[in-house]
């Protein structure tokens, strides 16, 4: 990620949440919810939140399985400075200082790697992707969330606008150009398709994607 990417995040970092809201219509907790949802099936778990942010996904998994120690890793330490004053109190989650794409972390280490919203970020995705893979333990799940490249027209037709209506009176105009820049400059949207091959060729099983929200979004988990 170059150097105005990550000065981007620090600079919205204190508003991110709205800005999650504001650009998912409201509906970007549902998803993470779903999200989470995948990461049950044990008594006990190590699990890996990869571009945590401001933590809004580690918490949600501190609170569902009070029995999994959580791990939230980000570059942006201004990001995790405020996920760590929201999950005060849950003892089973803390927060790192990391890039997914060189983790500092040992192999098969994890039982669930989650990683929502950022694949579009990645300045390589392969090497992302065989870095989740590597931290995690034989048997472990990848859990991927992320904005479909193929969207629904009418119902992009109804975000993009609602975007615009609601960046308005949340952020200021130099703030919203900031935003639409980098939104401009950078693929946040995902070709799920092309993700699923790359899955696949990772020597990744048991590959299960689900569609949300007219396929605007999808949940993708698989196992090493």
């Amino acid at each position: 990620m170059k150097d105005g990417e990550r000065n981007f995040f620090t600079d919205v970092a204190s508003n991110y949440d709205k800005l999650s809201k504001s650009l998912t219509a409201g509906l970007d907790n549902i998803w993470r919810r779903r999200a989470v949802d995948l990461a049950a099936g044990r008594e006990k778990a190590d699990v890996l939140d990869i571009a945590t942010g401001t933590g809004n996904v580690a918490i949600l998994l501190a609170k569902k399985y009070k029995n999994y120690r959580i791990v939230g890793i980000d570059f942006n330490k201004e990001m995790l400075e405020i996920a760590r004053k929201k999950s005060s109190g849950l003892k089973n989650l803390k927060y790192a200082n990391g890039d997914v794409e060189s983790l500092k972390l040992k192999n098969n280490s994890f039982d669930v790697v989650m990683l929502a919203f950022a694949l579009g970020t990645f300045d390589d995705l392969p090497k992302a992707i065989s870095e989740m893979k590597r931290v995690l333990r034989p048997g472990g799940k990848l859990i991927l969330l992320d904005i479909n490249k193929s969207r629904n027209k009418l119902f992009n037709s109804f975000l993009n606008a609602y975007q615009t209506f609601s960046l308005t009176p949340t952020f200021n105009v130099e703030m919203r150009r900031e935003i639409n820049m980098f939104i401009h400059s950078k693929k946040l949207d995902v070709d799920k398709e092309m993700l699923l091959h790359l899955l696949e060729q990772s020597d990744l099983k048991e590959i299960k994607c689900r569609d949300m929200s007219f396929r605007t979004v999808f949940i993708i988990s698989c196992v090493k």
